[in-house]
């Protein structure tokens, strides 16, 4: 960390350390019944550093952002930081203290929740430690391990306090009807956390049970009724905003009353009221009715919570009932889900209340930040006031209307040659009435016309458009005065915010000053990011309605012409094909494949015939062997020959004889005549048979 980080880090802490002991000898000196003994301020290093960053970037401090403090500028800035800090009855002061406490705690509401149910499960460590760390089996150990579990189990569920002994008594039985004692060797032999795992499943069940005993009349002790304390927690929450809430309409009407007075009558009879103070103060009721509208907001959010909430709860213990009834035993697996869901919605029951809780705490301390200063308004300045008032937001007219007024405007300008404003009214953009607005939709010419009076724009005129941002403005007069120099009020609205701390979370200018979130969950305050010394950038917008109607891909869509024509000849050759499946030991339990089917390419080759010569086959015959022998001198007597009957392949017989050596014969003749060549035994040709 640089020096001069150092030096801020040491600014804030100084600031923290010297207001909160001049806040304490305050409030230790005031009496008991005074403002400052009843609203003690907690004075953070978010706050600090807020104020630190208001007076540093306030020109009339005359300090330099860019250069480095010395030492008088480091003692003077502490100390006009608390001065502030500590100031009695300033509207400004109590502004940013109230935007510092709500934009700090209400955001973080489920980090709240968290932190309490962390801090009740580390109540339980303790005893859960204890209970996992027993190895030792035996009967003595089991009881005061069973004891200590029972204790385990009030603690954790918060459901009736673990020292009343008809609450023991009841947890125990239930215990018992899940866990038995005899189950207590098992556990023991479990690791750490199969141990805690199954305690908590345990809590559960046994909280679930204790609940149905309460709706059935036959136990319950100690257990709250809930229900009834969330839905009257939250009427009262209800009937407080709602009483806050008109009350704080009323003080915004009276104060623009009579701030229009004042600036249109020529001899105002303000007597001892300072214009500047009411503006102040209105600044203030206006950011008071935002968060009261806020909590409003959230308290409707648990009412629909609660009502599901209680119908869950109804059903599931009816369901109980009906599984329980006329039955000695009821199988497990039926009951311990439904009691596991009535602890669970149970615990819904208690984060609510803890909820409602939380937002009555931050409904009293900002009443508290109210109450920390008055603005007197005397009866006659009331009277002449009267006729100025009006209500706090102009009614909506129709979309037709707010197009015609829109589009007379837009006539109006181009009639001056004012460029570069456009008028955006619901006829040429959609979603109108839910387009962000800057400044949070107040109007920049009346802030600024009227020294730092917030006055909300009126959406009936049409918004303009200027550098792709959106402004709202009061009057028509307003959106003329702030076309023809836009950058002046700009830059009058963030010299307005650095001399008043109060406009900046007031106006959304959080691109241009660190917000309270930034300031809240830095690790370091650097300079950089206590001054709003951001980098630079650039921003860009378009105009362009995108997502309209609902997107529709369709997954087989091809934009290919050569895939599209796979398929097609795909499904064409699938269409002569026959579906057919069997089932064999083969294929049975083996996963499914897919393949892509390609049809065969028909292909073709230019080559030449193919053809076989012309050999004869060699053919022979052996005559002669049936008839017996005879003498060798005998020429009748028939003798063992081997007859060849060669045939060419052309079909025509080659018989060797008859005509000749070598002459030929006709198919029919050789076969008719039986011809062949005779070999005798010996060798040699003999004659023709």
């Amino acid at each position: 960390m640089s020096s001069s980080d150092e030096v801020i880090r040491y600014i804030i802490r100084e600031t923290v350390a010297r207001a909160s002991a001049l806040l304490k000898a305050r409030r230790d000196a005031a009496p008991t019944d005074s403002i400052d003994a009843a609203n003690p301020v907690i004075v953070t290093e978010t706050l600090a550093a807020f104020l630190v960053r208001a007076v540093v970037l306030d020109p009339r401090n005359d300090f330099r952002p860019d250069r480095e403090l010395g030492r008088d500028e480091v003692d003077r800035l502490i100390q006009l930081c608390v001065e502030r800090i500590t100031v009695k009855n300033n509207p400004v002061m109590e502004t940013v203290k109230m935007q510092v406490y709500f934009d700090t705690n209400f955001p973080a509401q489920a980090d709240f929740l968290h932190k309490e149910k962390q801090s009740h499960i580390n109540a339980c460590a303790p005893l859960l430690r204890d209970i996992c760390e027993v190895k030792v089996k035996a009967i003595a150990v089991y009881e005061a391990l069973y004891r200590k579990i029972v204790s385990y189990l009030l603690l954790r569920s918060h459901v009736g306090g673990p020292t009343d002994m008809r609450v023991v008594r009841e947890a125990t039985a239930g215990l018992e009807s899940v866990f038995p004692q005899s189950e207590l060797s098992t556990f023991i032999s479990l690791s750490r956390q199969e141990k805690e795992a199954q305690l908590n499943g345990l809590a559960q069940l046994v909280t679930g049970i204790r609940l149905f005993n309460k709706q059935l009349g036959k136990g319950g002790e100690g257990v709250d009724d809930l229900p009834e304390l969330c839905a009257r927690e939250l009427a009262k929450l209800t009937d407080s905003l709602k009483v806050l809430t008109t009350d704080t309409e009323d003080r915004i009407q009276t104060y623009t009353a009579v701030a229009e007075y004042a600036d249109t009558s020529s001899n105002p009879h303000l007597g001892e009221l300072s214009l500047s103070r009411l503006r102040s103060a209105l600044v203030f009721r206006r950011e008071f009715l935002i968060y009261l509208d806020a909590l409003q907001e959230q308290t409707v959010r648990s009412q629909t919570t609660l009502s599901t909430l209680t119908s869950r709860f109804n059903d599931t213990v009816r369901d109980l009932k009906v599984t329980c009834r006329a039955k000695t035993a009821v199988p497990v697996d039926q009951v311990y889900p439904q009691f596991i869901l009535l602890a669970n919605l149970w615990q819904n029951y208690m984060d609510e209340l803890f909820l409602l809780a939380f937002r009555q705490g931050v409904v009293h301390t900002i009443q508290q930040h109210a109450r920390s200063f008055q603005v007197e308004i005397s009866s006659t300045l009331l009277t002449l006031s009267q006729p100025y008032r009006r209500e706090i937001e102009k009614e909506i007219l129709p979309e037709s209307q707010v197009i015609a007024k829109a589009t007379d405007l837009m006539v109006a300008l181009a009639v001056k040659g004012i460029k570069g404003i456009e008028i955006i009214h619901p006829g040429n953009t959609t979603q109108y009435y839910r387009l962000p607005v800057e400044y949070g939709g107040f109007c920049a010419h009346t802030l600024i016309k009227r020294e730092g009076l917030v006055v909300p724009g009126d959406k009936n005129l049409g918004l303009v458009k200027y550098k792709d941002k959106l402004y709202a403005f009061s009057s028509e007069e307003a959106v003329r005065e702030f076309s023809k120099l836009p950058e002046r009020y700009v830059d009058g609205v963030l010299e307005s915010a650095r001399r008043s701390p109060d406009l900046v979370q007031m106006l959304h200018l959080y691109p241009y000053f660190p917000t309270v979130e930034a300031l809240e969950h830095a690790k370091s305050f650097t300079r950089q990011r206590l001054l709003g010394h951001m980098q630079l950038v650039t921003e860009i917008g378009t105009q362009v309605d995108t997502h309209v109607v609902d997107t529709y891909i369709d997954p087989n869509y091809e934009w290919n012409e050569w895939e599209l024509r796979r398929r097609a000849l795909m499904l064409v050759n699938l269409r002569k094909k026959q579906t057919h499946s069997t089932q064999t030991n083969g294929s049975h339990f083996r996963r499914e494949n897919e393949t892509q089917h390609y049809p065969p390419k028909p292909n073709h080759t230019q080559t030449m015939r193919s053809s076989s010569t012309s050999t004869p086959k060699t053919t022979t015959y052996m005559t002669g062997l049936r008839h017996p022998s005879q003498k060798a001198g005998d020429e009748h007597t028939p003798r063992f020959n081997v007859v060849d009957l060669t045939v060419d392949l052309d079909g025509l017989p080659a018989p060797y004889g008859g005509g000749g050596f070598g002459s030929r014969m006709t198919a029919e003749r050789a076969a008719a005549a039986g011809v062949g060549r005779v070999i005798q035994a010996g060798g040699g040709v003999d004659k023709a048979v």
